[in-house]
């Protein structure tokens, strides 16, 4: 068990907690990594405007690792009111029946299940009780904001050059594979080619590794698709080093040097807002404690927010003086605010901020 953990159960064993509801969120990294740092930073605003104990254990980064830090936080006599994590492809239903056994209510980010077990978990509250909702993005419109985003920008600067893609994606799940499927459809299109998708395991050295051999493969790609921040500032570097021609690029999650960089010209654009998932999570289990169950009424997934050059500086100020520490989230909450309130996403929190 690391020391942060050990630290975290410690005190939910021995402290006696003021705060009337206790939530566990289990980051899917390593402490650290840039766009979960974002959720986490986040989340902890959240918590702190609602005036709920919010404890963060890094680690979770596949499911294996998920199950151990779980089972840790439940074999506690002291547990926690709700466990917020992300849950990975291969043994979710061993994860859930795991934390249904504790009577644990919990929220899960993000839908990284293959299809066979989407059909055996069923919905949230249907076969697990404890499992009360899901925050959850639309990736499949997601992928497609960044490629129109991309294809705008391209027969913007190159009107009479045909559009020829190179996706940087991610792995095999149900969120890369819903992700990419935008890409998908370009094979039936006769005004824009579609060379190929690598996966690479959401891991920049797989990038590193193959781009060589990449771009000799297609050295006519005038547009990379990243399904990640991460992989979209690693391809960026490797283009620099391999071609000076000019490209388009672009990906996910608005990490702050990649905002950097659509700022000064040299990445086309950024979607993102899916790091307020944490915070999301925390509004509405704060809602749910006090008899406002938002879970059940919003069942439609998150809308995606795209960053290029035209709005790159509201949000990039944003990110870099990590303003999200002056917003009051109590305005997101159904039982604060006495009616359902505006959706949490970065342009309400924008202009929450300027009124």
């Amino acid at each position: 068990m690391n020391f942060r953990l050990f630290a975290l159960l410690s005190t939910l064993l021995f402290s006696q907690c003021v705060f009337a509801i206790r939530v566990i969120l289990i980051i899917p990294d390593e402490e650290g990594a840039a766009f979960w740092d974002l959720v986490y930073q986040a989340s902890s605003a959240s918590a702190k405007s609602l005036g709920v104990s919010l404890d963060v254990i890094y680690g979770g980064d596949n499911r294996f690792t998920t199950l151990d830090i779980i089972e840790e936080v439940l074999a506690q006599p002291a547990k926690p009111d709700y466990l917020i994590f992300r849950p990975y492809h291969g043994n979710t239903a061993s994860v859930f029946d795991t934390i249904e056994a504790n009577g644990i209510d919990f929220v899960t980010l993000e839908q990284a299940f293959t299809d066979n077990e989407t059909t055996e978990l069923l919905k949230p509250r249907q076969k697990y009780k404890h499992w009360i909702g899901e925050v959850a993005y639309d990736n499949v419109k997601g992928g497609a904001l960044l490629l129109n985003t991309l294809l705008e920008e391209h027969r913007r600067r190159h009107p009479d050059i045909k559009p020829s893609i190179t996706g940087i994606g991610g792995n095999f799940d149900f969120l890369s594979r819903t992700r990419e499927q935008v890409l998908t459809t370009l094979y039936r299109r006769k005004d824009v080619d579609l060379n190929q998708i690598f996966p690479t395991y959401w891991d920049p050295k797989n990038v590193a590794a193959n781009f060589e051999t990449i771009l000799k493969r297609y050295p006519e790609t005038n547009i990379f698709w990243c399904a990640s921040g991460q992989l979209t500032l690693k391809t960026w570097q490797q283009y620099q080093l391999l071609s000076n021609n000019p490209v388009v690029i672009g990906g996910f999650d608005w990490l702050p040097d990649a905002l950097l960089k659509i700022q000064q010209g040299e990445l086309t654009a950024s979607v993102g807002g899916h790091f307020l998932m944490g915070a999301i999570a925390v509004v509405k289990i704060f809602d749910y404690q006090h008899a406002a169950d938002r879970f059940s009424a919003h069942n439609t997934l998150y809308d995606f927010e795209v960053i290029s050059k035209n709005n790159v500086n509201k949000y990039l100020d944003f990110v870099k003086n990590q303003r999200w520490k002056k917003v009051n989230f109590s305005q997101f909450s159904e039982f604060k605010v006495g009616k359902e309130p505006q959706i949490l996403n970065m342009q309400n929190i924008i202009n929450s901020l300027n009124e």
